[in-house]
């Protein structure tokens, strides 16, 4: 069956999914994998996503995370004793990603779409393009995560053309806040921004282990996850089990959330704010969202997985692409067709001293079992 695939590598968990062709329709999207955000690469180059992938005593130094977020960066990164640029390591995770859904399915995907942060440039945007090529994904539609947010709103509430809104991912290790504007063919992101408390859930996780003295932060990010719905949970601590009703919670990461959603106070002219990420589950979330902007708040059913859901739909081709077109969506005459090489980016890379390393190409054996060489 005939399909594409929307792909979002986090700094903390990688999501997959896919929109099926139902007839002359498309099907809503469908997650298919979640991983936790880890490329580990063998000895012999071969590549694995997820620890939970991974064999029982595999060397930690080959063990790669927050990689996506390094592009730009020259320093490369380190594995075993390889060196590999961030966008090779990026290629080869959603290279993997790509083969096992392939595998699943039976066919490969009709198109692939791949998440990025609001904030880059054509510079980074085309680093990783040429990484996706080399590592044989061309064609490759890149997107900004909050569009694909947006676009996943999309599914279940009109937005009318010249609409604006905020839309606000609170994510394990990141906070992204980006402008959009709808125009007739899709969003357009017009301004962004981060949170000056990026790490907003591993802070929250950090915050419930000190609270109850666990040594497993793994418990507390469970109970974290459970208490957006239960009202109260228990955390395993060494030779007890500490109780944590959701009004004690609420009160120990009221300061911290606080904090992270401050900057939307910035747009005040804005009348909807849409919170994803997984952070955004907690409900106290929607509610200081609401104190800090006087906006109508909307949250995602399943913020955690809004944008890789939102590249998948992004991916179906559109109805006004010319046949083998690669466009991301039906071009809008108004808007500028900016170049891979033109434009600049609003952070620029940092200066580094000069460094000479080999090599930088993504692996060579690469993926699942059966997969591309």
């Amino acid at each position: 069956m005939r399909y594409v695939l929307g792909i979002d590598i986090g700094s903390t968990r990688i999501a997959a999914a896919i929109c099926r062709r139902a007839g002359q329709s498309w099907a809503e999207p469908q997650v298919v994998r979640v991983f936790e955000s880890v490329l580990y690469v063998a000895p012999d180059e071969t590549v694995q996503v997820g620890l939970d992938n991974l064999a029982a005593g595999v060397e930690s130094s080959r063990m790669a995370r927050r990689f996506l977020r390094r592009i730009g960066d020259e320093v490369p990164i380190q594995l075993g004793n390889q060196l590999y640029s961030p966008q090779a390591l990026t290629a080869a995770a959603a290279g993997w990603v790509t083969d096992l859904v392939t595998e699943v399915e039976g066919v490969p995907p009709e198109r692939v779409a791949l998440t990025h942060p609001p904030g880059w440039g054509a510079y980074r945007r085309g680093l990783l393009r040429d990484a996706l090529t080399d590592a044989g994904l061309p064609g490759t539609l890149l997107l900004p995560g909050p569009i694909a947010a947006a676009e996943s709103h999309l599914v279940r509430e009109r937005v009318e053309v010249g609409t604006t809104m905020v839309v606000c991912r609170l994510g394990g290790e990141h906070v992204d806040l980006a402008v959009l504007r709808r125009n007739p063919g899709t969003f357009e992101v017009i301004g962004h921004g981060e949170s000056p408390c990026p790490q907003a859930g591993a802070a929250i996780d950090d915050l419930l282990a000190e609270h109850v003295g666990a040594e497993d932060r793994g418990s507390c990010l469970r109970a974290k996850e459970m208490l957006s719905m239960a009202p109260e949970v228990t955390i395993p601590v060494p030779g007890d089990l500490v109780r944590v009703t959701r009004p004690e919670f609420e009160r120990l990461i009221r300061p911290l959330l606080s904090a992270c959603l401050a900057p939307l106070s910035r747009y005040a002219s804005v009348s909807t704010v849409l919170l994803a990420g997984g952070t955004a589950r907690i409900p106290l979330v929607a509610a200081l969202a609401a104190e800090t902007l006087e906006a109508r708040v909307m949250v995602d059913p399943d913020p955690g997985t809004a944008v890789c859901r939102g590249a998948a739909l992004v991916a179906r081709p559109p109805v006004e692409a010319l046949p083998g077109s690669t466009a991301l969506v039906p071009r809008v005459p108004s808007l500028p067709d900016h170049d891979v090489d033109d434009g600049f980016d609003a952070e620029p890379v940092p200066p580094r001293p000069p460094v000479v390393v080999t090599p930088l190409e993504p692996p060579k054996r690469r993926f699942v079992k059966g997969g591309r060489s």
